[in-house]
């Protein structure tokens, strides 16, 4: 089979949506385009790139003689691979070129579950922003079975908020064309580091900044641990933004010389360093879809621990997951007192390596590629591998 042309569109080019779409171009054999955006202002981004990747595409598959190629010619892509931060539909209604152009759409998330704060009328563009370009593509990819039971739970009673003219069986013809296929992560930097212990265990949180990740569980956590006078140290690593939550921006008068890290560390090495010199990683999350850094923890040599919820019931034993804060003062204090050994769940997070999931990736884009069919029942559409 000749090498597929894919055409790559990533709105925000940042975070995960960064990391996996690297890899797939790395680890995957095929003439890739790639058009991507700045991974900032996510709410223009998914409103707003379909114009701007559109004007990008007509460039790109303009003729030598100044012509725009039309539809039937020779089409310049075998395959569009997008994030759900692009509204497919709009993209193909723009791009009329690549007219006949399978597509598979990649969800990390879905917008119909995201905890927003405060909630505007605007807001309900972008759940259905996720739900037409789920229509609109020939494929969709979750991250879990999580993200693929909320999202086809949650999109009737969202359609039922029509004022009339509610559509029906849009929610199923989502879930025939769905499947589950987790991110895969790049092990190398952890590869090439053995778990170190200092004198003391630490706990470390290594998430975004923000209230979907909720550091108020964290903190509130292990200043209970703190006033209880048990030994540990604290880091905190993750992607900041500009609104601080006043909860992190408090941590070092709460923590004192307990707080070893507090900050983004400056590359991917000094990350793995950090997270192989840490015992313990600590998820507070109300919104997480996956949790790729709970998952590089793990493999990193930390023992995870994770909220039973979200995605994480799919992808750590119950030994692993607390429930509520008292849950998670409970099972730190056993897991200070009794420093668990390096390793507990790496070989969970060996599963979602590329080098493990790339060829299921590839099997999907060719597939999608050549028109085949799938076979949809619920049975066809099993649990990660």
């Amino acid at each position: 089979m000749n090498r597929l042309r894919i055409l790559a569109l990533e709105p925000y080019y940042g975070g995960s949506h960064r990391a996996v779409l690297d890899g797939l171009v790395s680890g995957i054999d095929a003439e890739w385009t790639l058009l991507t955006l700045p991974a900032r202002k996510w709410k223009w981004r998914m409103r707003g790139s379909a114009i701007t990747m559109a004007a990008e595409v007509r460039r790109l598959v303009e003729l030598p003689d100044g012509r725009v190629r039309a539809k039937g010619e020779d089409r310049p892509f075998d395959l569009i691979f997008a994030s759900s931060f692009l509204n497919l539909a709009e993209f193909r209604g723009l791009t009329p070129q690549l007219a006949g152009v399978p597509a598979i759409v990649y969800f990390h998330e879905n917008q119909l579950v995201y905890p927003n704060r405060h909630t505007a009328e605007w807001d309900f563009q972008f759940p259905l922003t996720n739900i037409t370009t789920a229509l609109a593509a020939d494929r969709c990819l979750l991250n879990s079975r999580w993200n693929l039971e909320r999202f086809v739970a949650e999109t009737p009673p969202f359609l039922r908020q029509f004022p009339d003219h509610q559509p029906v069986g849009v929610a199923e013809a989502i879930a025939a064309k769905s499947s589950v296929l987790p991110p895969p992560f790049e092990p190398t930097a952890f590869d090439a580091l053995r778990p170190t212990r200092g004198a003391r265990p630490r706990v470390v949180w290594p998430h975004r900044w923000e209230h979907d990740k909720n550091p108020e569980e964290f903190f509130s956590a292990v200043a209970v641990l703190a006033d209880e006078g048990l030994e540990f140290e604290v880091a905190v690593a993750g992607q900041a933004f500009r609104d601080v939550p006043p909860v992190i921006a408090q941590a070092e008068e709460r923590l004192g010389e307990r707080l070893v890290h507090l900050g983004e560390p400056d590359s991917r090495e000094a990350y793995a360093r950090l997270l192989a010199g840490s015992d313990i990683a600590v998820s507070t999350a109300v919104n997480e879809f996956f949790g790729i850094a709970m998952v590089e923890a793990a493999y990193a040599g930390c023992f995870p621990l994770v909220p039973d919820r979200l995605s994480y019931p799919e992808l750590y034993p119950p030994s692993m997951r607390y429930r509520g804060r008292d849950g998670l003062v409970s099972r730190l204090q056993e897991l200070l007192s009794e420093r668990p050994s390096p390793g507990a769940g790496r070989q969970d997070a060996a599963r979602f390596t590329f080098a493990r999931l790339v060829p299921a990736y590839e099997r999907e884009f060719e597939r999608v590629a050549s028109g085949e069919t799938y076979d949809e029942s619920p049975s066809a559409q099993g649990d990660p591998p």
